[in-house]
Parts: structure tokens; C-alpha cells; sequence
């Protein structure tokens, strides 16, 4: 670094923070918007790219650097002040005709110019070398940007998960570029084959037509009755908004053999007009279908710890030609199931002394509180046995697939593409556990981390990895195509990969004293997530499928809970004080980005 003292930044005299608040509404706008990092892997409170962008170059220029410039290597298509007035116009309700009529800022190529007026300019404040560090790295925003600046960046991360994250979205791709996708792809093919022909039987094919969705619901034994009865929020199996189109689940209860069925009923197809049924379950409290009587909060949570809580497939959603179809289950689903079952219980034992499947206990926290108070005690309890089964052989097929693939790859480009193979593993369960849910104004099933909780799923969704449905091939395709727009926003020729470490960013020791230029993070807030507890969803997966690869990050029983900055009230319940008088005292480090 220069011992002149820097003139003033950028970044302390202006920025045009309101155009770029409009790439970042434009960049986050929809699904169909998002920047491709943020679909490779659950990470969460990634920041936009654009604003990282700005962050990094507006922290390393000098205060004088021309505003027409900086805007360009931000990405804008327009000046910013048209972009800002582009955005006003459509904020009135005005449809404007072309919309903004440039691609989103992060997505848009840099000129070759502006980089070198950008890089001259650094190394006038600067000195010849100069670098940027993101300490708490998290999903990557910071240092991705900085690194297809062509900087020279460094991303510390405490979180294991979070550091696993960073090597397929900050480092592969500068160094295998779109190539390992392709390897990937082909791999992927044959582990799908050869998982098909194992899960074949378990998962019977519906015609012509794919399984979009099973869906279940959590049941309790009646309280007079003792006969299971189901908990449903919604029997809406299908409402999607401003449309008056329905499609419910409407039960017809045996009293005295105490079994219950469904009928479909379709607003499209139905003779009379009809209401859908009452909910059985709400605000915690069920009502059960063979008395009408009220079941009370804590007896379902009691039935729940003691083991008695069990869920009932009761619908099916369907691919046609003519949409999103429901029916309800055959003889030969409810079969699949206890075939499923039963060939768990053959494997298990010996998956567990491989140490195949997750038992590790899942701790007392803020968020896991809700899985623990209903009697799930593990990981693995967190699937039912048929997506237990699926997840199980997905892991055993890629552990034995991994050697032919380290063979014919060479060591290192063969495990990075079992690192995006173990991505889709952990993009599938995601959506293959009972804590997702049939959100039934879309019809599709959303993962278990679109909160960021573990909140209690009455009514849950499993997905068909392959045969009758494509729950795996989704997942592959999203996952690598993921990393291949990500490739395709760098240019390998002239970035260099960003350098990953694991630790707390209060202790950094391989960073030599004054190496650093700019220190550019957006930390934790407050209670806002709860990175650790929400991580080890996805660590006891991860362990097993990269921690023979990444030893000094997967050896410990679980994700690192105190040292993260976060506030976490739950971790000073044990010494009597009520937390809420608890003083909070400042913590280290995981990640926000």
C-alpha cells in the first residue's frame, strides 16, 4: 500500500444510491430476475449484486473518478438519472413501453475502456498492488463482484455451509469456467440412471402423466375415538389468485371403520355449487373429522413427542396436457409407501454404521425450538420414510459414483463436479422434506427454507425424484444452470479466483498486516437470521457428501453457534435470567452477503 495519504473516495462525495436501488428492485423483481447465484444454493440475505458492485469500486476510486464511468462499470444501460425516471413513471401505474429497454446491471458486459480507466485510477491511490477482503462472506455478492472487477479479493466465512457456497460461485467458475457444467451434466445422467432403477418401484407412474406433488397431512389419534384424524389448514388443493377457478379436497369420514378418503372437487367440472370444507386445524387447535369436537394445542403436541403424530398421503397433483390436475391416492400409492418403508428399514442399519443419514441431534435454539416441541429429536427425522429412502440412496449412488468420476476427471475437476452433484442432493431436499408445503395459490411445492424457520407444517408436499415424477432432474437443471449463467458472468482470461478461508473474522492470521486496501462487508443484523441453526439443515448433508474433500470444515458435530454475530436470545436461557434482560454482548462472525 502507498503511505501517501489517499485522496478522498468516491464513495464519501457521492453515489447515485437511487438508480442503483432501481437495478436492485430490477435484479430482484421476480424469480424469473434473480441474479444466478442465488438459486445455486440456499444462502441467505444475499445482497444484490449491483449495490455490491458499488460498493467495492465506489470504496477504491478516487472522489474525482468520472460519474459517467462509474455508472458504466455499475451496468447501467442508462444514465442513472433516467433510470430513476424511467422507475417514478411506472411507480404511478403508467405502463411504459419497452420497459427500461437495457438488460439488468449485473447481467451486462464491461467495457474494456472503463475497466482500464478504473484499475489506472486505483493504482494512482493505491500503488501498483491492491486488495479487497468481504470478512464475512456469506453467499458471495461482495467478492463476486470485486473479483469480475478483476481485483485481487479475499471472502472469510465462518459458516462451513456458507464457505462450500462460496467455492461454486467465487472460484470454480474463474477457474473451470461453463466446462464443468458440461462434465457435471454428464455425470449427473448417470446418477440419475442408476438411482431410477433402484427407486423405480417406489414411486408408480400415473399414465402418461407426471407426479407434480404428493400431499400429506399430519394426522393425531382422535381424542374419543382414538382414530387418526388429519390436521389441514386449507383442503384448497388449488386457488390461485384472481381467478375463480377452485380445486379442493372434500373428506368422506367411515365413523365406524375410523378411515377417511378424499373426492376431488373441481370448480371447472362440478355439477352444483359447493363450499369447501371447514379447516381442521388452526392457530395450533385441530377438530377431528369423526366427532367435530376440538382437539386442544397441547394434546396435538403431546401426541406429537410421545411418537403418535403420523402423516396420510390424501392428494396427488398431476402434469396434463390440460394444466395441474388432483386426484386422489390409488391402493397402488398407499403400497409404494409401505414397500418405501420397509425397504428403509432394510438399509438403515447399515447406512447408519456407514454414516450415511444424518442423527446428529438438532439443538435447542430460537428457530429449532418448533421441530423440537413436536418430537422430532434429528435430522433425519425431518423426512418421512419414503424421501428418507430417496435422499439415502441419492447419497449412497453419488459416494460410489465418485471414485469413477475423480478417475476419469483428475482429482481436482472430478470433486468439483461432485461439489455441484452434492448441491443438487441439497436443492432436492430442500424440496423433499416434511417441512416444505403445497402452496396451493401457485401449485408448486416451496422449499423448507422459504422462511427462515422451522416452522411447523401441518400439511407438507413430497416430490417424485425420478420415474412418475422429475423431482431430480429439476434439481439438477436448476442447480447447473445456475453455474453456468454465474460462468458466464466472468471472463477467466482476465479475473482470477477469489480466495476462500473458513474462520471468525475477529482472527485472521494468514493475512499479512497492512495487505489490505478495502474491507468491504454487509454484517449480520440483529436477530434478523439465524445463519447457524438454519446451516445445519443443509451441514449434516454436506458432511457427508464434501467433508472428505474439506475435512477442516465438516469436522465438527455441527455449524459453529457462538461464535456467529448474530443476537440469539435462545443461548442465554441455561443460566436463569430471562433473556429479555439480558444485554446481548457482540459476538464474532458469520455472514449477511
Amino acid at each position: 500500500m502507498s503511505k501517501i495519504k489517499p485522496p478522498r473516495l468516491l464513495i464519501e462525495d457521492w453515489l447515485p444510491a437511487a438508480a442503483i436501488g432501481v437495478e436492485c428492485m430490477r435484479e430482484r423483481g421476480s424469480a424469473s430476475a434473480l441474479a444466478p447465484h442465488t438459486y445455486l444454493h440456499i444462502w441467505w440475505a444475499r445482497r444484490p449484486l449491483c449495490a455490491s458492485r458499488a460498493a467495492v469500486l465506489a470504496s477504491l476510486l478516487p472522489a474525482d473518478f468520472p460519474h459517467e464511468v462509474f455508472e458504466r462499470l455499475l451496468g447501467f444501460g442508462l444514465p442513472g438519472k433516467e433510470l430513476v425516471k424511467i422507475r417514478q413513471i411506472m411507480d404511478t401505474g403508467y405502463r411504459v413501453e419497452g420497459g427500461f429497454n437495457c438488460d439488468r446491471a449485473f447481467k451486462r458486459g464491461l467495457r474494456e475502456d472503463d475497466l482500464s480507466k478504473a484499475n489506472k485510477a486505483c493504482k494512482t491511490v493505491w500503488g501498483e498492488h491492491f486488495s479487497v477482503i468481504d470478512p464475512m462472506a456469506g453467499g458471495g455478492s461482495i467478492p463476486l463482484e470485486s473479483a469480475r472487477l478483476g481485483f485481487h479479493t479475499l471472502a472469510n466465512e465462518l459458516n462451513p455451509v456458507a464457505c462450500s457456497v462460496l467455492e461454486a460461485t467465487v472460484d470454480y467458475p474463474f477457474r473451470f469456467g461453463i466446462e464443468l457444467a458440461d462434465k457435471a451434466r454428464k455425470w449427473a445422467k448417470v446418477w440419475l440412471d442408476r438411482c431410477e432403477k433402484r427407486l423405480a418401484p417406489f414411486f408408480p407412474k400415473k399414465g402418461f402423466s407426471l407426479v407434480h406433488a404428493y400431499i400429506y397431512a399430519r394426522t393425531v389419534p382422535c381424542p374419543d375415538t382414538q382414530f387418526h384424524t388429519p390436521l389441514v389448514p386449507d383442503w384448497h388443493l388449488l386457488k390461485p389468485k384472481g381467478s375463480s377457478l377452485r380445486v379442493w379436497a372434500e373428506p368422506t369420514v367411515d365413523k365406524k371403520r375410523g378411515i377417511w378418503s378424499v373426492e376431488i372437487i373441481d370448480s371447472r367440472k362440478a355439477k352444483r355449487t359447493k363450499e369447501p370444507p371447514n379447516a381442521t386445524y388452526n392457530d395450533g387447535k385441530g377438530v377431528s373429522l369423526f366427532t367435530g369436537y376440538q382437539i386442544p394445542s397441547d394434546y396435538i403436541k403431546a401426541k406429537a413427542q410421545s411418537g403418535e403424530m403420523h402423516s396420510a398421503l390424501y392428494a396427488i397433483a398431476v402434469k396434463t396436457p390440460n394444466g395441474l390436475e388432483f386426484q386422489p391416492p390409488e391402493p397402488s400409492d398407499f403400497k409404494a409407501l409401505a414397500e418405501a418403508e420397509a425397504e428403509l428399514k432394510k438399509f438403515r442399519p447399515g447406512w447408519e454404521k456407514a454414516n450415511l443419514i444424518p442423527l446428529e441431534t438438532i439443538p435447542e435454539g430460537s428457530k429449532t425450538g418448533e421441530p423440537l416441541a413436536r418430537g422430532i429429536r434429528n435430522w433425519a427425522d425431518l423426512f418421512s420414510a419414503r424421501q428418507l429412502f430417496a435422499v439415502g440412496t441419492l447419497i449412497e449412488e453419488l459416494k460410489e459414483l465418485r471414485n469413477e468420476i475423480v478417475k476419469s476427471e483428475g482429482e481436482e475437476f472430478g470433486e468439483a463436479v461432485v461439489h455441484l452433484l452434492a448441491f443438487i442432493v441439497d436443492k432436492f431436499l430442500n424440496h423433499n422434506c416434511n417441512q416444505t408445503r403445497f402452496e396451493n395459490t401457485r401449485g408448486v411445492v416451496k422449499g423448507k427454507m422459504d422462511r427462515h424457520d422451522y416452522a411447523f407444517k401441518a400439511t407438507y408436499a413430497e416430490l417424485a425424484p425420478c420415474v412418475s415424477g422429475l423431482g431430480l432432474a429439476w434439481a439438477i437443471d436448476n442447480v447447473l444452470e445456475a453455474y453456468e449463467e454465474i460462468s458466464k458472468l466472468t471472463d477467466s482470461r482476465k479475473q482470477i479466483p477469489v480466495e476462500i478461508s473458513q474462520g471468525s473474522a475477529t482472527n485472521l492470521p494468514h493475512i499479512s498486516d497492512k495487505s489490505i486496501t478495502a474491507v468491504v462487508v454487509d454484517p449480520p443484523y440483529a436477530d434478523n437470521v439465524q445463519y447457524s441453526e438454519l446451516a445445519d439443515f443443509f451441514y449434516v448433508w454436506l458432511k457427508r457428501t464434501q467433508g472428505h474433500r474439506r475435512p477442516e470444515w465438516f469436522s465438527t458435530y455441527l455449524c459453529d453457534h457462538t461464535e456467529e454475530a448474530v443476537v440469539n436470545v435462545a443461548r442465554h436461557k441455561k443460566d436463569g435470567v430471562p433473556p429479555k434482560r439480558r444485554s446481548v454482548e457482540p459476538m464474532n462472525s458469520t455472514s449477511d452477503s
